[in-house]
């Protein structure tokens, strides 16, 4: 019962499935999102287009097939194809007859800032649109594109982990964080329009020098805006200006898959391998701690976990949630 509820209240939203360059023109990919099995692929003009993976035929997923001149997708078992539409346009074995029924299930796809993003409903019933980048759609500033990882664990929990400033100085005092940045107060909280917002400033350390005794620090900024129910953006986490962008995308109640990248304002340089080299090991300890969370779901209930003043984010995410009508976890 849980999962079910708690799968539909996710899917009236935007997903992000894949990064634009996962699929090239007369590319297909298979992916995933709220236990749907989907088939992503591009026509050789550019277009996007999205069904269900599974040909109506004999059931083979259609992301093994590959994408014709005009720009359908054909089964590799028997070759049907499909158009953008759901529509079969050709079955060999009848030459030029289509059976009735003879289509597949398709989803609404845009592309956007990079990414590839989904939607299981109908316009009518979706909750809101695709997450604004600002600063990207104002010109300011170029994007990093980061790459993206599977975790063994709920989005809902992963994000509430993003957002978590109180493990900065512990989990991560290998790279960025620092005892004197404990915290006891975080920043208020401002809500309005399916989003979330607060800026924790904290002492932290130079992630690409080795942890040794006095290690400088220096000051720094985490200014968090969440669009509900699973998209982040967080300025200053890799530098002043910088606008880091995340969407924990559930590929099931409790399979995540992190999409995520970097605006940083033009004219400024970076060391790909050293960056993402920084960021690996900030995200390595992520995953083992949330994976081993418990229950697998994350728990609304004010009282189901005990909360500390620092807490204050993860208590009004799960508030903003439970408002959203989003289960609380109990379950895994």
């Amino acid at each position: 019962m849980y999962e079910q509820s708690w799968i539909a209240a996710m899917r009236p939203w935007w997903h992000v499935v894949a990064r634009s360059e996962d699929v090239p023109a007369g590319g297909v990919a298979a992916v995933e999102l709220l236990g749907e099995r989907l088939a992503l692929w591009r026509s050789p003009d550019g277009a996007l287009s999205l069904v269900a993976d599974q040909c109506p035929h004999r059931g083979v997923a259609l992301s093994l097939g590959a994408v014709t001149d005009d720009g359908c997708l054909r089964c590799p078992y028997h070759g049907w194809t499909f158009a953008g539409d759901g529509g079969c346009t050709r079955i060999p074995q009848l030459g030029g007859r289509i059976l009735p029924g003879a289509e597949v299930r398709t989803f609404r796809v845009e592309e956007r800032y990079g990414f590839v993003w989904a939607c299981l409903v109908a316009e009518d019933e979706e909750r809101a649109g695709i997450p604004a980048y600002a600063e990207l759609d104002a010109g300011t500033h170029w994007f990093w594109m980061g790459w993206s990882f599977d975790w063994d664990a709920q989005n809902l929990r992963q994000v509430e982990n993003f957002c978590d400033v109180a493990h900065f100085a512990v989990l991560h005092a290998d790279t960025f964080g620092h005892e004197s940045g404990i915290p006891l107060e975080p920043g208020r909280i401002t809500a309005g329009d399916g989003r979330l917002a607060f800026r924790f400033d904290t002492p932290v350390c130079d992630p690409g020098v080795p942890p040794y005794p006095d290690r400088p620090t220096f000051p720094g900024y985490f200014d968090y805006a969440v669009t509900l129910p699973c998209t982040v953006h967080l300025g200053g986490a890799s530098g002043p200006d910088t606008v880091m962008f995340l969407h924990s995308t559930p590929l099931d109640v409790f399979r995540t898959r992190v999409f995520w990248g970097c605006a940083f304002p033009h004219g400024t340089e970076i060391d790909d391998e050293s960056y993402a080299a920084i960021e690996r090991a900030i995200w390595t300890p992520d995953m083992a701690m949330v994976s081993s969370q418990r229950p697998r779901g994350l728990p609304l209930e004010p009282t189901a976990e005990l909360h500390l003043p620092h807490d204050r984010f993860a208590v009004a995410f799960r508030r903003a949630l439970a408002e959203l009508g989003v289960p609380s976890g109990t379950a895994g």
